[in-house]
């Protein structure tokens, strides 16, 4: 082998040492030798990985958006968000649940007083029936009224019970009970009385009435406490 740049760019002619022949050699262009190094160099380096580093697929290949990362900062603001939205709603909450609350203590106070609010402002009663309370603005009320066609002695008649309830808490001199026997047309057939008496507060007294001869045709029995002067 020639040793490095015994050739030179010309050539010369060469012998060897072992067989003693003689040859000719070209002579080698440094430049062109610079340019087949660079090839190699080149060449290495995109054949070999220049890292032991794990490769990473690019993003823009990847079909999973990976989420940015996080920040301390950001974490304390959203949950600083959080209690304040959560403090507002409990404040709205407030807000409302009073007057709720106070409509709700009206309304039981009102049904639990019906009967003396409808004694001191008798167009209340209106309402209250209206809402199906039971309330009377005279304080009594006629409960459990029934009525039966029976023969007694041979002879027809329409018996009619029922309580008398005096819903004060003070005795009431009962006005008497008109009765009315009414056709399906609404027609008045028979009217008669009753008288109650006086009741105590709190308490009841039972009736019993009979009308002879009622008309065949009566369909419908009315009731009123027929006001007094």
């Amino acid at each position: 082998m020639a040793k490095d740049g015994a050739i030179g760019p010309n050539g010369r002619s060469v012998r060897c040492a072992r067989c003693e022949n003689v040859w000719y050699v070209e002579g080698i262009d440094p430049d062109a030798m610079a340019l087949e190094d660079n090839r190699a160099v080149l060449l290495t380096a995109e054949s070999e990985p220049t890292s032991d580093l794990p490769l990473v697929p690019d993003a823009s290949s990847s079909s999973i958006a990976r989420p940015a990362p996080v920040g301390a900062h950001t974490l304390l603001r959203d949950k600083a968000d959080a209690e304040k939205l959560a403090k507002r709603k409990r404040s709205i909450a407030l807000i409302w649940a009073v007057p709720v609350l106070v409509l709700l203590t009206a309304a039981a106070v009102a049904g639990l007083k019906r009967q003396a609010i409808v004694e001191s402002v008798p167009r209340s009663a209106t309402l209250y029936q209206a809402l199906g309370m039971n309330v009377t603005v005279t304080g009594l009320d006629l409960q459990n009224l029934t009525n039966q066609r029976l023969v007694v002695d041979g002879d027809p008649v329409l018996r009619v019970t029922g309580e008398v309830v005096n819903v004060t808490s003070r005795a009431i001199s009962a006005p008497p009970i008109q009765f009315r026997l009414e056709n399906r047309s609404g027609e008045p057939l028979a009217d008669w009385f009753v008288e109650a008496g006086t009741i105590e507060g709190g308490k009841r007294v039972k009736i019993e009435t009979d009308y002879p001869a009622p008309p065949i045709d009566g369909a419908e029995l009315r009731y009123r406490f027929v006001p007094q002067d």
